[in-house]
């Protein structure tokens, strides 16, 4: 069957990350052959998931221990998207545009945030700092330095989901309204 890099894939995969264009060989194994591989970690009691933004993970997966880490990463993302939005900027220009800096993030410049965060345990840039290098290990993003990263593709996963829960938040206020 020859799977190249099947090894490195699983267990990238298994520790939560997302794997896109910038992962090089791991992406082009996974693309050369998605069913053989889906096949082999359903096998394993994983699924794996190629998502129509050009990305692959393992669904339900990367539970060890990271239920905090991805609240942490879902709410950093949200903040993010929800002040580009107050600045009129959309979804997709914010996430595309290039380099952000860590030290311009909105994070920690707003009560509403800061308690927004306190509530996930982040209270200082030191923690935003931690959460840059969990979203760069699980491949959301692509640090440059310790200051300046680059969204990747699999960050429309977590932008996906809180669309979700504001659209259900949404109908739910709907229908009580009624």
């Amino acid at each position: 069957m020859g799977l190249e890099n099947l090894g490195k894939i699983f267990d990238s995969l298994s520790r939560g990350r997302h794997i896109s264009n910038v992962d090089g060989d791991l992406f082009e194994s996974l693309n050369k052959a998605p069913d053989e591989y889906r096949s082999i970690f359903k096998d394993l009691g994983f699924e794996l998931v190629a998502s129509s933004r050009g990305f692959y993970y393992f669904d339900g997966s990367g539970g060890r221990g990271l239920s905090g880490s991805v609240n942490r990463i879902a709410l950093f993302v949200y903040i993010f998207i929800e002040h580009s939005a107050d600045q009129g900027e959309g979804i997709t220009d914010a996430v595309g545009n290039g380099l952000h800096r860590l030290s311009a993030m909105p994070h920690l410049s707003s009560d509403r945030y800061r308690k927004y965060l306190k509530n996930v345990g982040v209270e200082t840039a030191e923690n935003l700092s931690e959460i840059l290098r969990q979203m760069d290990n699980m491949g959301f993003v692509r640090k440059i330095d310790e200051d300046q990263f680059r969204f990747l593709p699999p960050v429309y996963r977590i932008i996906d989901a809180c669309e979700a829960v504001i659209m259900a938040n949404t109908s739910e206020e709907e229908v009580e309204n009624e």
